[in-house]
């Protein structure tokens, strides 16, 4: 069992400073990517109400694109937050046999649809379902579970009731959504399934492993992407968020130089069962 990500991981990636979107060859409103051998493209027509994927979400895909990934093909899998929809669709590509696509905003629902159709993937493997985590209650346990949750702090002097707060602001420092899928994956994953988090270092890594390691899952640290803090979306409130985020630094919850922080893609397989390649 490890109790910790692996502090020697196979690749650590750093994005150039100011380059926000690098990993993508087209945007704002529209990216193209390459995903297992498939150019797939994301679109979000409103980007007040659904987020446009950032480096932070994509960094997730870029690692499972690598040697020594999981295998997808097959798999029954849960898209926890899943926005636009850009975890589905590379999962749909990549052969899984189908996927619920869970997230609190409706207007997700329509964009994960949309994207889904675009690319020519076939849409009776795709469920989607508008609710809030903590009251999602599925019919079945899934092979797959992946997510990259919202990871900036909130403040009442930003708060905003729009998709774009629910996709990048949470509360108890950032951590809301981290929580609730940490108390609740078991509930999700068939034994021997495995949770792909895209997990912010802004949001206290160590606690999300070390919770999950008491259960005893294991932890696989697949890739680490150096950024830029997302700070585009809250230019206006800049000083106040790094305020926040300078607390929780101080409090041993949260890592960052700078405008710069971490991106760790992180693989966790739950006990028994057996587990996929």
């Amino acid at each position: 069992m490890t109790s910790a990500p692996d502090r020697t991981p196979t690749r650590r990636r750093v994005l150039p400073a100011g380059g926000n979107g690098s990993l993508w060859q087209a945007r704002p409103s529209c990216g193209i990517f390459a995903f297992r051998g498939t150019r797939l493209r994301i679109v979000v027509e409103d980007p007040s109400e659904v987020l446009f994927p950032t480096d932070c979400g994509l960094s997730l895909l870029s690692a499972l694109d690598g040697d020594g990934a999981p295998v997808l093909e097959g798999v029954s899998a849960l898209d926890v937050g899943a926005g636009s929809g850009l975890y589905s669709v590379a999962l749909l590509a990549a052969g899984a046999e189908r996927v619920t696509a869970l997230d609190i905003n409706p207007a997700s629902v329509a964009q994960t649809v949309a994207n889904v159709t675009a690319n020519g993937l076939d849409g009776s493997r795709l469920t989607c379902v508008t609710s809030a985590l903590e009251e999602y209650t599925p019919g079945e346990r899934f092979d797959l579970v992946i997510t990259n949750p919202p990871h900036l702090p909130y403040d009442p002097s930003y708060a905003r009731g729009d998709g774009l707060e629910t996709a990048l602001v949470a509360r108890r420092g950032g951590r809301a959504v981290y929580d609730a899928v940490v108390d609740r994956v078991d509930r999700f994953l068939t034994p021997g399934g495995s949770l792909l988090m895209a997990h912010s270092s802004l949001a206290d890594i160590p606690r999300t492993v070390a919770e999950l390691g008491s259960r005893g899952y294991e932890t696989e640290t697949l890739e680490i992407f150096e950024m830029d803090i997302p700070l585009l979306a809250y230019a206006e409130h800049r000083e106040t968020l790094q305020l926040r985020l300078k607390e929780l630094r101080a409090a041993g919850r949260a890592e960052f130089d700078g405008s710069r922080f971490t991106v760790h893609a992180l693989l966790f397989r739950r006990p028994g069962g057996a587990a996929r390649p």
